[in-house]
């Protein structure tokens, strides 16, 4: 009997330190905060914005100028920037968020795609008085095999990286265009949406659009 009382009361003491440990188990797991709760980037929420080298009216339209008299047809750049994720985030001391675009408007390539190459005679060439050859003969190669081919105004296939310049900011930039002189006119939408990739988690914005009248 004085066994069974001894081990009863064991009973009741492991019973009690149990239950003391799953008390301080359930207040540290409280405690820990989940990074991703106060958000992936350094001040706040997550944005980004897109910069065209153009004037934009009232109504929010960038007139996109171009120059219609070079050899090749005109194209634009848009530079991008995006907040900053917290260090916490990054890989090998690099951050990883990147943009992706889309467009409304395509054209069709006709069967005046060609590029020319120029011929050189190493040896028996004429030379510039800097060192550079002068060409004896330009040759033309038209692409035909692409005649009909369905192209977008932007790149809307692939992924851009976002880099840290020497500045702290996130930026990257994306080429507009070509645009053949039948676009002349036109109104084209560049739509892009940033992903800020902070492991196996991320935080994506899709609502950049940005309108452009082709002049």
């Amino acid at each position: 009997m004085k066994c069974l009382k001894n081990f009863a009361g064991q009973l009741r003491a492991f019973r009690a330190a149990a239950s003391a440990i799953l008390a301080l188990s359930a207040l540290s797991a409280c405690s820990v905060e989940d990074p991703f709760e106060s958000g992936p980037c350094e001040y706040g929420d997550c944005d980004a914005y897109i910069t065209a080298p153009f004037v934009k009216d009232a109504n929010g339209y960038y007139h996109a100028t171009l120059d219609w008299s070079r050899e090749y047809y005109p194209y634009f750049n848009l530079d991008v920037e995006a907040t900053r994720t917290a260090r916490q985030f990054w890989y090998n001391e690099s951050p990883v968020v990147m943009a992706e675009f889309d467009t409304d408007s395509y054209f069709v390539l006709g069967e005046e795609v060609a590029f020319t190459i120029s011929l050189y005679q190493p040896w028996l060439g004429l030379w510039t008085y800097n060192g550079t050859p002068i060409p004896y003969e330009n040759t033309t190669i038209y692409l035909n095999q692409f005649s009909g081919t369905i192209v977008p105004v932007v790149q809307n296939d692939t992924r851009i990286y976002f880099s840290d310049d020497e500045r702290g900011n996130f930026n990257t930039r994306r080429v507009v265009g070509p645009f053949p002189p039948t676009m002349k006119g036109d109104t084209i939408s560049i739509f892009m949406k940033v992903k800020w990739d902070v492991g196996d988690k991320y935080h994506m914005k899709e609502n950049f659009l940005q309108k452009f009248i082709i002049e």
